[in-house]
């Protein structure tokens, strides 16, 4: 048997916490039974809001704690020691650190069931329970992926980041791909009027829809845990995993009614570019930059060490091959300028507000300037926050400064701002490249003191 597995439900299952869940649970159930009139429907109701409460806000929190716990309590760098592989130690702490979470989740889904077949609704039980597992399982997952990450970015798992991670998952899972809110918030507001979603040209019915994206999602929640946690026990491995999801992510969004119908390559290319260039952005910040981490990749290419170069290679680097090749594709195809309607194309260019041939290459562009941003604050010799202020400075030259150039009419200051920004390509191209090359100038510069400060003195 699974030794995490069974670690963590000798340390949950205590006679006392065994008996207490059906007592407690049933009392309540028992008080909404017999303290209202409508009892079966008030149960259903009781009992779906119990297994949320549990399932959902209980299990993430404990689905990152059983990871906070341990190294808080310094064993969890025995454990990476350990023999015990990724993949038993990912699903031995996912599951066996939810066991009491689940054991409390189950009473709730025996008497919603109960509920809902007294109800005469025994039809859609099977389907709605399913809902609700995947959901929930999906949910603690990508808490547990969440808390890897930061692990794995040298986080300490304190009370702020146990409180970050329950709360992603819980926006991601529920808020977000299990009630279909991406990639177009009215989505969710046409798939209840029409009851069901296009995709690929199938037509599924809402519900069954929702279960099979929670179902890939959850599998690739798996796959992630498995590829992080063997991070974390020193596994060599390359980003070729964060290449096939990225691959996955842009199709599932190309197959949605909402691309189906608009009949343009441009647009599909345009969408596919959007969230790529949003898989960059994570990638990049999902990451520790480690200058040391660098150095190896740059020594290992050098030597023709191939395997180990891979092993190395960071996830942004993926993510920014496929958005250039989408950039390209989208830059040469159908004649981007004819995508736009031809009054609304006319007055972009005329006020100088954006050049649609220029944009997709300025993005790219804007996304090394970024990345060189995150690198120049990662190769300090002493990092306090290098994300958190990366993220406060883009938002400063997006948000403020891009929004105080249109309000004070400065329109020249544009492609230095936004990608694309201004009706003069050259000037739209060339703005970014001449941060680039002033911004990675910096960290070269950075890179060179700290590879000085690394070589060993003379004696």
């Amino acid at each position: 048997m699974n030794p995490e597995l069974l670690r963590n439900l000798w340390l949950q299952f205590s006679p006392q916490r065994t008996l207490a869940a059906p007592l407690i649970l049933g009392a309540i159930v028992a008080l909404v039974a017999f303290g209202t009139s409508t009892s079966w429907s008030s149960m259903a109701w009781t009992a779906n809001g119990g297994f949320f409460l549990i399932a959902y806000l209980w299990g993430a929190r404990r689905a990152v704690n059983v990871l906070a716990d341990e190294i808080t309590a310094g064993t969890w760098d025995g454990q990476r020691m350990s023999s015990i592989g990724p993949w038993t130690m990912a699903w031995g702490k996912l599951l066996g650190g939810t066991a009491y979470v689940w054991y409390c989740a189950a009473i709730c889904l025996l008497v919603f069931a109960v509920a809902q077949v007294k109800l005469g609704e025994a039809a859609e039980l099977p389907l709605k329970l399913t809902l609700q597992i995947t959901g929930a399982l999906f949910v603690q997952g990508l808490a547990l992926l969440l808390a890897l990450v930061m692990v794995g970015k040298g986080r300490r798992l304190g009370r702020r980041f146990v409180a970050f991670a329950q709360g992603g998952a819980i926006l991601i899972g529920f808020f977000g791909i299990s009630h279909l809110l991406l990639p177009a918030g009215g989505l969710r507001w046409v798939s209840d009027l029409a009851q069901s979603v296009t995709w690929f040209g199938i037509d599924f019915p809402i519900d069954q829809f929702v279960l099979l994206t929670q179902c890939l999602f959850l599998a690739w929640t798996l796959v992630g845990l498995y590829r992080l946690m063997g991070s974390e026990l020193q596994v060599p491995q390359g980003p070729w995993v964060w290449a096939l999801f990225s691959l996955f992510f842009i199709a599932y969004y190309q197959g949605l009614a909402i691309l189906e119908d608009s009949g343009s390559t441009t647009v599909r290319l345009g969408s596919a570019l959007l969230v790529a260039a949003s898989l960059y952005y994570i990638a990049i910040f999902a990451q520790a930059h480690d200058i040391v981490r660098y150095r190896w990749l740059l020594q290992s290419s050098r030597e023709d060490k191939a395997r180990r170069a891979w092993a190395l290679t960071p996830l942004w680097m993926p993510s920014l091959l496929i958005a250039a090749v989408l950039a390209v594709c989208f830059r040469y195809s159908e004649a981007t300028m004819a995508s736009a309607h031809p009054e609304l194309r006319g007055l972009l260019v005329l006020q100088n507000v954006i050049d649609p041939r220029a944009l997709p290459i300025a993005l790219i562009l804007f996304m090394l300037r970024d990345l060189g941003i995150v690198l120049l604050l990662n190769f300090a010799s002493r990092p306090k926050s290098p994300d958190l202020a990366a993220i406060l400075y883009l938002i400063v030259l997006y948000g403020v400064g891009g929004g105080l150039a249109i309000v004070l009419g400065a329109y020249q200051l544009l492609p230095w701002l936004i990608p694309g920004a201004g009706g003069n390509g050259l000037t739209v191209l060339a703005a970014p490249l001449i941060e680039i090359v002033v911004v990675f100038a910096l960290v070269w510069r950075r890179w060179v003191a700290q590879d000085q400060a690394l070589r060993p003195q003379p004696a």
